[in-house]
Order: C-alpha cells, then sequence, then structure tokens
C-alpha cells in the first residue's frame, strides 16, 4: 500500500479527496497548511511515495515550496498538484501531474494509486 500526503487548505475537498484516495486502497496523512507540511516532511523526510498538494494554501508556503522540500528529502517521490487557479497550470514544473479544480476526485485517486504503487510513468531525472 502506498503512502501518500495530501496537503489542502480547503478541509471540504481534502477530505473528498482523503476519502477518494483511502476508498482506492492508499494510506493518506491530510494537513491542512504548507507549514504543517513542511513540519512534517521535516519528521518524516521518506514516508510518503506520493505528495498531493494544491498550489496556494494561503498561509505564505506554497505547494511548489512544500514539493521543494518533498523532493530534497527523498528525490523518488512523486508529486501532484491541484489547484483553483488555471495560471498556475503553466507555472507547474513538467515532472509533475496537475489536477485544475474542479476535478474528478475518482481519476486522481487512480492516477495518485498509479504512482504510488509504481505502476506510473517512469520517474523522470530529477524525480516525478
Amino acid at each position: 500500500m502506498g503512502r501518500v500526503l495530501l496537503v489542502e487548505d480547503e478541509p471540504l475537498v481534502a477530505e473528498l479527496v482523503r476519502e477518494t484516495l483511502e476508498d482506492e486502497g492508499l494510506d493518506v496523512r491530510t494537513l491542512h497548511s504548507g507549514r504543517d507540511a513542511l513540519g512534517c516532511l521535516a519528521a518524516e523526510p521518506r514516508s510518503f511515495q506520493v505528495l498531493v498538494t494544491d498550489i496556494n494554501l494561503g498561509d505564505g508556503v506554497t505547494g511548489f515550496d512544500v514539493a521543494a522540500a518533498a523532493r530534497a528529502a527523498n528525490p523518488d517521490v512523486r508529486v501532484v498538484y491541484v489547484t483553483g487557479l488555471p495560471s498556475n497550470i503553466y507555472a507547474a514544473e513538467v515532472e509533475a501531474l496537475m489536477f485544475p479544480k474542479p476535478f474528478d476526485p475518482l481519476e486522481l485517486a487512480v492516477q495518485v494509486r498509479a504512482l504510488a504503487c509504481g505502476d506510473g510513468p517512469p520517474r523522470a531525472q530529477g524525480g516525478y
């Protein structure tokens, strides 16, 4: 079973995504701020196969910051961004999946499960 760190500042979105990921058999740790995510990654640096993060977390720490910290701790971590701002889609790096809001939670969960289980696309150099 893959372990996922979910970082989403909107509680209803976080709950829906968490439930859907768990329905796919994933072990999910949910946090609601970028600062909490950075603390978690410092305490558990190699605990997660996949990071699912909103980009705008509302506390001064972005999903890009969280992804950079996750990759510094574990270069093999896979990253999935979700965002409600279309302009963020073009700012995200190529080596990550992007789900613009609104998105189908089941499609997100299926993709995350594939990444967590190693069934997804190969990791690009520098992570995925």
